[in-house]
């Protein structure tokens, strides 16, 4: 994990097959009114995965033990997909520690959308520029990432890990901003919408013409994404 700057904590996870650097680009703005901490989930970039098991409920747990290590009790959370399943657990686990939380392009069950991409994904069949990318991220090298492929298709056959429904969304009490691509090609729009009106105090940030990584595609969005969660934070939006 990394830290920057001082201020509130604010704990900044990334998607499956990715690692902490997708936040670079937002660490200089974020880190001048917060402290940023930036983490590898398990098994990625240079976390250790000795159980060569992944599932969000444990990566929850993860962050719960690191936030306990530097002595943190309460925090604020962006999550972007399996970061974002990471957070909604750790909201259900323990509803006083997040006091709020980004969701982007993230997910209460996995539909069969995405079921169906991951299914087709091999090792083997990975595109070079995907594969240059994977190198660069992770430190292992190919055995590492292999686990992390094998982990990633595992979702195919699990439903316990992600099963969040709207009674169960509705114990989160932490005020939630939901960002969501409407051409999310693994998570369609109405599973944003269904978090919207099952978590008591969130917003919902409907973004056209996104796909799943709607935050960082475009410099301006870049520029938009970074002043609209800032303002979120502030509690300007409270009511």
């Amino acid at each position: 994990y990394e830290v920057h700057g001082e201020g509130e904590p604010l704990v900044m996870l990334h998607g499956f097959t990715l690692n902490h650097t997708i936040w670079d680009q937002f660490v200089e703005d974020f880190s001048e009114n917060f402290k940023v901490i930036l983490v590898d989930l398990r098994g990625h970039g240079k976390s250790t995965n000795s159980s060569s098991i992944f599932t969000h409920k444990e990566s929850a747990k993860d962050i719960y033990g690191l936030m306990d290590t530097l002595q943190i009790d309460t925090f604020k959370g962006v999550g972007f997909s399996s970061g974002g399943m990471a957070l909604t657990h750790m909201a259900t686990m323990d509803t006083t520690r997040i006091e709020a939380m980004v969701l982007i392009g993230s997910t209460s069950f996995f539909p069969e959308p995405a079921r169906e991409i991951l299914t087709s994904i091999d090792f083997e069949t990975i595109n070079k520029d995907w594969m240059n990318r994977l190198k660069q991220d992770h430190i292992g090298g190919e055995p590492q990432i292999r686990n992390i492929i094998t982990q990633w298709k595992s979702v195919t056959n699990s439903y316990d890990d992600m099963n969040f429904t709207p009674p169960y969304l509705s114990t989160i009490k932490a005020q939630t901003l939901i960002i969501h691509g409407d051409r999310d090609p693994f998570f369609p729009v109405d599973i944003a919408t269904t978090s919207y009106n099952s978590i008591p105090n969130s917003y919902l940030w409907i973004v056209p013409n996104f796909g799943h990584r709607a935050f960082d595609n475009v410099p301006l969005w870049a520029d938009t994404f970074t002043n609209v969660v800032t303002q979120f934070f502030s509690g300007e939006w409270s009511d």
